[in-house]
């Protein structure tokens, strides 16, 4: 029974790390086209090392930024603290940042994959890494299906009230809104937008990393525009508004208070969630050691900033009374008569908001690419296959572009469990596991 506890304890040798770095050299060096030989297939390849702090710090961005603006921050000013949400956002960024530093300081110690699975591994044995494994599922693969079928209901929301709003009445043919809507809880649109992420990472390394990059900058340019855009309403330039900096007063509802503050605090906390998916890339970073905690520190940064100006913004538009808490920005750019900006809002929420789910198909891809390094899962999962573009030539000298891994197999798998997820399972009995995982993470990590 001693043996079995001492195996549980077990701790992951840090040597190994770097045996893994630099095994992976050699190991790749002559593979040709299509599958390497079997001892590189649980080693990360240094060609594989792609990524810059850009990329990084989109595929951070990415991650977290969705629900945090689009939903949340009308929620958190109607239901729980008025203006003062704005407040609750900076407290909870601030909580935040006590488990941003501990995974800054990790990560550039351990630059691998695997995120807090890794750590507890090499600090507090097997065991521990096994829970902080089960946790990064909860949070990358279930919680990615949750925002699937966010996103699903949100499509419906949308074409069903485009198409309420046309002369001709309902133009939609009975199997059309059958299809979108059968009932039983079944969400067909998540699942397609599922499998939509999951095809774009089957093609390749670099083009998933190009369509993260531009639909991440999208989503901060949409979130720039909705505050610039609220705060010009809000300064009176425009006439027959109600948009007015005096629906500030009171800044702190007195049947809020502070209270109302901290509650709203405790809800906004998870709108930060997704920053230690970028760990998970660290086996792809150019310079992990450098650029991942940088990465970090500076995606939660920008969080911060967005957040507590998106909060602003949306209690200057209307009053708090009437801030829809399900769909605030696009609701109160309706409500000022800016019918142009609510349509742009409401189409680039359907438009960024499936980031998220590619980046936590991404994510749980590379958390079992970790554990498979360490055998814990088949090496089906850690199986890299490579393409070789074809040279070209360039000003009479041929070139040929660096090989990227993909780990077609393990996304694959990755992305049809999430899919089955996203079409069958109510995200209603799965909120509270995932939020109580999420603790769970922070904790081992700090």
């Amino acid at each position: 029974m001693s043996r079995y506890l001492g195996c549980a304890f077990t701790r992951k040798p840090i040597q190994a790390l770097w045996q893994h770095s630099s095994a992976s050299a050699s190991a790749s060096v002559g593979a040709g086209d299509g599958d390497v030989d079997d001892a590189s297939l649980l080693v990360p390849p240094k060609e594989c090392r792609h990524l810059s702090l850009f990329d990084l710090v989109a595929f951070g961005v990415g991650s977290t930024i969705g629900s945090g603006v689009f939903v949340l921050a009308g929620l958190a000013a109607h239901s729980y603290a008025g203006p003062s949400s704005s407040i609750s956002y900076l407290l909870s960024g601030l909580v935040i940042s006590l488990s941003v530093l501990p995974y800054a300081e990790l990560s550039a110690a351990f630059p691998v994959d695997g995120s807090t699975y890794t750590y507890a591994y090499i600090t507090l044995g097997e065991v521990f890494a096994v829970i902080a494994c089960l946790c990064q599922t909860l949070e990358y693969g279930i919680a990615g299906a949750a925002v699937a079928r966010s996103w699903g209901e949100k499509f419906v929301d949308w074409v069903n009230e485009g198409d309420s709003q046309n002369e001709g009445g309902n133009n939609l043919s009975p199997r059309v809104q059958t299809f979108l809507e059968p009932g039983y809880g079944i969400n067909p649109m998540a699942a397609i937008i599922v499998g939509i992420c999951t095809i774009i990472l089957l093609c390749g390394v670099q083009e998933s990393k190009l369509v993260t990059n531009i639909v991440a900058m999208a989503k901060v340019s949409l979130i720039i525009f909705m505050i610039v855009a609220g705060l010009l309403l809000s300064s009176d330039i425009f006439p027959n508004t109600v948009a007015s900096f005096s629906n500030w007063k009171p800044f702190v509802p007195p049947e809020f208070g502070g209270e109302g503050i901290l509650e709203a605090a405790s809800i906004l906390l998870f709108a930060y969630l997704g920053f230690d998916c970028i760990c998970n890339r660290s086996g792809e970073a150019k310079d992990a050691v450098r650029d991942v905690p940088k990465a970090i520190i500076c995606t939660v940064a920008i969080d911060g900033i967005l957040y507590t100006l998106a909060a602003l913004t949306l209690t200057a538009m209307l009053p708090y009374t009437e801030i829809s808490d399900v769909s605030g920005f696009p609701r109160a750019f309706g409500a000022n008569g800016w019918i142009w900006a609510e349509k742009l809002t409401a189409i680039g929420e359907i438009v960024v908001l499936p980031l998220v789910v590619l980046t936590s198909i991404l994510s749980q891809t590379r958390l079992f690419f970790a554990l498979s390094q360490d055998n814990l899962l088949p090496c089906l999962f850690g199986k890299v296959s490579f393409s070789q573009p074809l040279a070209s030539s360039c000003c009479g000298r041929r070139t040929s572009e660096e090989k990227i891994g993909n780990l077609t197999a393990s996304l694959s798998l990755c992305g049809l469990v999430m899919l089955l997820l996203a079409l069958f399972v109510p995200f209603d009995y799965l909120d509270e596991l995932v939020s109580a995982g999420a603790l769970l993470l922070f904790s081992l990590t700090d």
